[in-house]
């Protein structure tokens, strides 16, 4: 009797230690966090013991998935990697880093990457990846003899790789030719198109972007109208696809790759892809500058922890063993991005890797920054991805859309 009592109390007990020997983490579906987590996974519980449990679900519905065990107040998973832009709206439901975290952990984070992850002074993920948008280009046309000739005599000035608005849209109008446009424009409805836009916004010396720390609505100030402004001469003069409306980061690099664009601002992402079609005349630049210089608007993903997780511990140890395999996602990840600055310097030098030096010059300028921090933004995004559309077509100014697309706003936030 004592013995079989005896037994089955190590087997409840094993069965707790097995129970608490597994961690669950979240991913997009198909996204390099997903292809990392299970690379990793067999390295991690050999480390620590502890099974990585990899759940992944689409983009669309990873939002969902995380507000309602935030509702539910339990939480299935105990690592989760999130867009920048749900940071805010899951804030009280994430745990703060900030005393497992220090300067050498925060010291190798890329430009803007620590305060996209801060919000009211605490840190609240750990960066998997970031990226921005950068110059694309066919070097093969711009290096052409007889380009360089008819451009000088055309504009008064060399033809270069072009570093400013002026210069882009003078290349952007030269180019257009042969059954070749000299760029693209983000015009479809959605979020490709309104962080486009905020490039040049921020390009123009807007900052902070959209709201202020009270939640001033500021789109009807001038560095948005500006860049509005930019973004329909290129389109209404024809110098982008027809098809304008219904561009955006993938349609614009189909047209790239199938030689129908000389030039393109896209996500850095898309250069390694772009070069592997034709290595010897795909170039990349940093992004351009505006009257406030070059700047970007970010897009990062940080891997957080569930405040209401079981596993604290462990999870926290997770968040730095992934940081510290953070090469990974340039050596095994398709997008070929990172959030390391070692690890951009690593990998910049290497052909096909060229992006990761325009990011660096492109985020290491006073005005790249991250979009606002607000559990609104979706909504935010709705009405500005309207506004921009309203105005391309020709329905509005610039003016009087980015006015209606403020009362609107303010009627969000209040």
């Amino acid at each position: 009797m004592s013995l079989l009592f005896t037994g089955c109390g190590n087997n409840a007990a094993k069965s707790n230690e097995s129970k608490e020997k597994k961690i669950t983490v979240l991913v997009e579906s198909g996204s390099p966090a997903e292809k990392i987590a299970n690379s990793t996974a067999a390295a991690f519980k050999e480390e620590t013991g502890y099974e990585v449990v990899v759940d992944s679900v689409p983009y669309s519905g990873m939002y969902d998935k995380v507000s309602t065990e935030i509702k539910a107040k339990a939480a299935a998973h105990d690592v989760v990697c999130l867009d920048v832009l749900w940071l805010s709206a899951f804030e009280n439901a994430l745990t703060p880093l900030d005393e497992h975290v220090d300067s050498s952990i925060t010291s190798d984070f890329l430009p803007t990457l620590e305060d996209g992850g801060t919000l009211n002074g605490q840190l609240l993920g750990l960066p998997m990846w970031i990226n921005s948008k950068v110059l694309i280009y066919r070097k093969d046309i711009f290096a052409d003899e007889s380009n360089k000739s008819a451009f000088n005599k055309k504009y008064g000035y060399e033809l270069k790789v072009p570093a400013t608005w002026d210069e882009y849209k003078d290349c952007a109008e030269f180019f257009t030719k042969d059954d070749m446009y000299g760029t693209s424009v983000f015009g479809m409805a959605g979020g490709d198109t309104v962080c486009s836009f905020l490039d040049h916004v921020s390009q123009a010396g807007a900052m902070p972007l959209v709201l202020d720390d009270k939640n001033n609505v500021l789109v009807d100030e001038q560095p948005y109208i500006d860049a509005l402004q930019y973004l329909c001469d290129i389109y209404q003069a024809g110098y982008a696809p027809e098809e304008t409306l219904a561009v955006a980061s993938t349609e614009s690099q189909e047209m790239f790759n199938n030689g129908k664009l000389a030039m393109q601002l896209n996500w850095s992402h898309q250069y390694p892809a772009a070069y592997a079609l034709n290595e010897e005349n795909v170039g990349v630049a940093p992004m351009i500058g505006g009257t406030e210089g070059v700047a970007a608007t970010t897009g990062p993903w940080y891997e957080c922890v569930m405040k209401n997780s079981e596993n604290q511990e462990i999870a926290i140890e997770y968040l730095k063993f992934m940081y510290d395999n953070n090469e990974k996602y340039m050596t095994e990840g398709a997008l070929k991005i990172a959030g390391r600055t070692s690890v951009y310097e690593k990998y910049t030098s290497e052909p096909g890797n060229e992006h990761l030096g325009a990011v660096m010059d492109t985020l290491d300028n006073k005005f790249s920054q991250n979009r606002p921090a607000t559990p609104y933004w979706t909504e935010i995004e709705e009405v500005l991805a309207g506004a921009i559309q309203s105005s391309l077509s020709g329905k509005a100014t610039p003016e009087s859309a980015l006015k209606d697309a403020k009362k609107a706003i303010e009627g969000i936030v209040e």
